[in-house]
């Protein structure tokens, strides 16, 4: 096992705005694009080339990975030139992946566990396939494994919209996790030139042959469907970095931090470079901030994740919130969302002095780039 294919073609509507100008799988994550994270997990288990599957903004990730060089790792690319499915995304890199077994990811979930450990598994399974579930409280957004609790045979497969529970009461179930280790015999079941959903199409003839398994992963998985997910996988993954650390630091801070004067900052955070924090700022908990970001005196920011390059002026005040990148925060504002609808600000967004942006209840706020806020949204 060398090789990995990664999907990455989405759209990400769901994300929008933060989608309209950078592609789903480029999103941070604890400051590293999500499919950054998922490489140097790959990497860690042994896999040397890596096949993007690129489709949207396929430009933008090709500008950030390159050949993978940086990453010592060698990356190549397959083009759709109209929607494939999951399944013909990998079919159109069959020449990468026939000489043997390979990860297949959705380039679009956090993740943090050993995948060495899956591969280990998935060779003992000696299947056509093993794929990572994960047990959710509520299955009804995700495809649903029906196993066999002694083998980890798959006995059924079934889409979000196919199960329906017993009594109509959800119970936690295992489900697709968007993580596969196939062998190169997946081909045969897929048709060249068509748009094919592994998922829906594939995987249930495998089942039925009786050749497909699943690994119970334990490590962080989230999927990152919304702006509120995607603020809460990045802190359970922030969390989870910590935690691997054994108590030797409760915030990942780079060294080149620049604070003057005096501020606070409660743990969990995680900070960027080259980072300026003034004077009588409070910042966290559960706050993340990219690279070259300025935040002037007494401003205050709360569970949040505020991206590259962003200005954040005096007295300001942030919670709940994603701040995209280049966005210019003018004084004396106050951007807050609720419990289940954030505040969004979109890339090279500027929001004027003395604006409030305040989310009420089923009343999300969102902002799309290159926008200038002139008024007061509460």
């Amino acid at each position: 096992m060398t090789k990995a294919v990664i999907i990455s073609g989405g759209w990400g509507t769901r994300l929008r705005p933060l989608t309209c100008t950078i592609p789903k799988s480029l999103i941070p994550v604890v400051n590293k694009p999500v499919i950054e994270r998922q490489i140097l997990l790959l990497k860690a288990a042994g896999v040397r080339e890596v096949v993007l599957a690129v489709s949207v903004m396929a430009d933008a990730l090709r500008s950030y990975f390159h050949d993978g060089m940086k990453w010592n790792i060698k990356i190549h690319y397959t083009d759709e030139r109209h929607p494939m499915g999951t399944a013909g995304a990998i079919k159109l890199a069959e020449d990468f992946l026939k000489d043997d077994n390979f990860f297949m990811l959705n380039g679009d979930v956090i993740l943090n566990y050993d995948f060495s450990e899956m591969l280990k598994s998935h060779e003992k399974y000696n299947g056509i396939g093993t794929i990572a579930s994960k047990i959710v409280e509520d299955p009804s957004r995700y495809g649903v494994l029906i196993t066999d609790k002694d083998t980890n045979k798959i006995i059924k497969f079934l889409e979000k919209d196919e199960y329906t529970p017993s009594g109509g009461k959800f119970v936690p179930m295992p489900i697709n996790a968007g993580v596969y280790i196939l062998e190169p015999e997946i081909f045969t079941f897929i048709e060249p030139n068509k748009k094919v959903s592994i998922e829906r199409e594939v995987f249930p003839v495998v089942v039925d042959k009786g050749k497909i398994y699943h690994y119970p992963i334990s490590g962080i998985w989230k999927d990152i469907g919304n702006p509120s997910e995607l603020l809460e996988g990045n802190l359970l993954l922030m969390n989870d970095l910590l935690k691997n650390l054994k108590g030797k630091r409760k915030n990942l801070i780079d060294e080149s931090i620049k604070v003057e004067g005096k501020v606070e900052i409660i743990p969990p955070c995680t900070i960027g470079e080259n980072v300026v924090i003034r004077n009588n700022c409070k910042i966290g908990p559960n706050v993340i901030i990219g690279d070259n970001v300025y935040i002037d005196d007494n401003s205050e920011i709360e569970e949040a994740l505020i991206y590259n390059e962003t200005y954040i002026s005096k007295n300001v005040t942030i919670a709940r919130s994603i701040i995209s990148d280049n966005c210019n925060i003018e004084e004396n504002v106050e951007i807050k969302g609720d419990e289940s609808n954030l505040v969004i600000l979109a890339s090279f967004v500027e929001v004027l002095k003395n604006i409030k942006l305040i989310s009420q209840k089923n009343y999300p706020i969102t902002v799309c780039h290159h926008e200038v806020v002139k008024e007061s949204i509460i």
